[in-house]
């Protein structure tokens, strides 16, 4: 991303083979999102989803915050105020992250360095995976703030928890810790600070040495079963598993079990 010396770029990208690694820049906030910010991130994700080498995406954060919610810059301070038009009125839902998050054929992973406040908590429940420090924590502060959860964090944290124990987050507004992330389900695992990205690269180049078409139709299957039935699943199921017969990766895959090696998959 483009910057200026009075204006660093809100997020920084960099490409290690076929891993994108995505860092929101604007640590002086926490990395409160603003529009560009908002903009950078759902381009970036999306253009990394069509390049044929491109596999994963790590998403974590510069400084001490991994994102302290919507930056109240961009949202006014009263029902007049010009309001941003990623804030509010807010965009059609495929401007959103989670959204992109979730319609990206490739695994999005979130390594949640610190705090993930509001509209960052939001943030991070939108991907697929999730790998929490052990010095950051969840933050549903919005109650607090008068306001209600959005950008998608009812839906994720209810398909999470159930409904009884989302509401009780939500309405206590109180900080989360690691150990009740983890026990909650809201992250897959726990680290050592200095250890988060490490951790979120060795899942990431395991993901990117896989199968990834096969990878794609399966993060498409799971996600379909939130809202589906068991029937419409059975059917995907089946024609996802009929084209993945005829993909070079499932020879592949074949030819190593009865050749006793680790597959070397190429995505196609």
């Amino acid at each position: 991303m483009t910057s200026t010396e009075s204006e660093p770029a809100p997020v920084l990208y960099e490409r290690r083979g076929p891993i994108g690694i995505l860092t929101l820049n604007r640590p002086e906030t926490l990395n409160a999102m603003n529009a560009g910010m908002v903009d950078a991130l759902c381009t970036i994700v999306k253009e990394l989803d069509v390049d044929p080498d491109g596999k994963v995406l790590v998403l974590t954060a510069a400084g001490k915050g991994f994102c302290s919610g919507m930056d109240v810059a961009d949202m006014g301070t009263d029902a007049t105020a010009r309001r941003s038009p990623v804030v509010w009125p807010r965009p059609r839902p495929d401007r959103q992250a989670p959204t992109v998050f979730r319609e990206a054929n490739i695994p999005i992973i979130a390594a949640i360095n610190g705090v993930a406040a509001g509209a960052g908590m939001s943030l991070a429940l939108g991907a697929d995976i999730r790998i929490m420090s052990d010095q950051a924590r969840f933050y549903p502060i919005f109650l607090k703030r008068g306001l209600m959860p959005d950008m998608g964090l009812s839906f994720t944290l209810t398909k999470l928890v159930g409904s009884q124990k989302a509401l009780e987050l939500i309405w206590n507004a109180d900080p989360i810790d690691p150990q009740e992330c983890l026990r909650l389900g809201l992250v897959n695992k726990i680290v050592p600070h200095d250890k988060l990205m490490d951790t979120a690269m060795e899942t990431a180049e395991r993901l990117a040495s896989g199968p990834s078409m096969a990878i794609a139709l399966a993060k498409r299957s799971v996600y379909r079963a939130e809202s589906g039935t068991l029937e419409s699943e059975l059917e995907f199921g089946s024609f996802s598993q009929q084209r993945l017969m005829g993909s070079q990766d499932f020879a592949e895959g074949y030819r190593s079990f009865i050749e006793k090696r680790p597959p070397r998959f190429k995505g196609e």
